[in-house]
């Protein structure tokens, strides 16, 4: 059995309180509870000791920490020392959430300067800003504006056929998506779109002050950004993306993990699972839809793609441990980089059933930890030391490897 040596704390916005049938078990509202189960175990056998916190649960005034830990199949909350390192897969849903998760790690590496697993990347806009600037994924990028207010899109919509493509710029799971246009017969400007409640939603105006009023309440003070909207689409009318995810492996470079096509229900603008979309085999999917050659040639152009942007988005926004990006696909076979996501899920992974790839996604975030833990922590931690958590920073630790060097 390896020893326990680095304390890792994932971070998560809030936990809620178990309905009264789940009393004996505290975690029953932990969210992505089986990935962190799997991750659990896992972690134990490469002498990672493995916890989920929540704001709610360090006191600032003691500096005490309390988590939830599993073994033996079971979930028990506990004290727990301050993390050596912290696996941020906080999703607020709210500012005061957010501002709470920003107090508890602020406060927390005033007392401990804990290393960042995977960090954060700014708003859709900053992202899409940045890497336009690289010429190897500039013509992958779709056309992106901020929106300040609606009127600034009319001109736009009288020229383009198809719409825009409105989204939150800090959204995710597809909440808030919309797509309006003019309906080229009626005259009618169409909204069809998700709610910030990730609900259906379709609506039509018979004209265009109509529309706008309907919009800015819609939109409220959420900042969002606009696209052309792309036919992103596959033979049976629904629509589809490419989820590629990638993360950094036992020797700290990037590599893929894994792809999966992410399909939406009948009739939905979005394909994201949590509107009730579904998972395919990639290559399979896109074989049937564009020939098997083709798929080929895809694949690789979204590996490289997204091998290319990872460490070009680390350079700028500090350490990542793993991304996920969203590709789509118009009908002629032009590959369009749509999003790229900080806090990846598995769950295309975990719904295919490729168990090699959803394997790497649960250990390569893992073996990271340790090579960190290793680089930055070098000298030999005995058992005793292990106890303390008394750690001796190396004189020579390298600084030329941006991947390797944000706390």
């Amino acid at each position: 059995m390896i020893p326990l040596l680095v304390q890792l704390g994932i971070f998560v916005a809030a936990i809620g309180l178990p309905a009264q049938a789940d009393q004996a078990d505290p975690a029953a509202a932990m969210p992505e509870r089986k990935f962190y189960e799997r991750l659990s175990d896992a972690a134990a056998k490469l002498g990672i000791a493995l916890f989920v916190f929540t704001p709610a649960q360090f006191e600032e005034r003691t500096g005490k920490l309390s988590g939830y830990r599993y073994s033996g199949k079971r979930w028990r909350t506990e004290p727990c020392a301050l993390p050596d390192m912290v696996y941020d897969r906080s999703y607020c849903v709210s500012i005061e959430e957010q501002m709470a998760c920003r107090s508890t790690l602020s406060a927390i590496r005033k007392l401990k300067r804990y290393i960042t697993l995977n960090g954060s990347l700014p708003s859709k806009w900053e992202v899409y800003s940045y890497l336009r600037q690289d010429a190897a994924l500039a013509r992958s990028l779709p056309l992106t504006q901020p929106v300040v207010e609606l009127e600034q899109l009319l001109p736009q919509l009288k020229v383009k056929s198809g719409g825009l493509f409105l989204k939150p710029a800090a959204g995710m799971q597809g909440k808030g998506a919309l797509h309006i246009r003019l309906h080229p017969l009626t005259g009618q400007w169409l909204a069809v779109g998700r709610t910030k409640r990730n609900l259906p939603i379709k609506r039509a105006f018979d004209d265009w002050p109509a529309l706008a009023q309907w919009g800015e309440r819609f939109i409220g003070p959420t900042a969002y950004i606009s696209q052309p909207y792309l036919e992103l689409r596959g033979r049976d009318g629904k629509a589809f993306d490419v989820r590629a995810l990638v993360q950094k492996d036992e020797t700290g470079q990037w590599a893929l993990t894994g792809t999966a096509v992410r399909v939406g229900s009948g009739g939905s603008l979005t394909s994201n699972l949590h509107g009730g979309g579904s998972a395919s085999d990639a290559a399979e999917y896109l074989a049937d839809a564009f020939g098997e050659q083709m798929a080929k040639r895809m694949l690789n152009e979204i590996e490289r793609l997204s091998l290319h942007a990872a460490p070009k988005l680390e350079e700028r926004f500090g350490r990542l441990a793993e991304l996920g990006f969203d590709f789509g696909i118009e009908p002629a076979g032009r590959i369009w980089l749509l999003e790229v996501n900080s806090r990846p899920g598995r769950a295309s992974l975990r719904l295919l059933g490729d168990k090699e790839a959803e394997r790497l996604s649960i250990e390569r975030p893992l073996q990271y930890a340790r090579l960190l833990s290793r680089r930055l922590y070098p000298t030999l931690i005995t058992n005793a030391s292990a106890i303390s958590r008394t750690y001796e920073q190396h004189k020579r630790l390298r600084t030329d490897n941006v991947q390797e060097v944000h706390p």
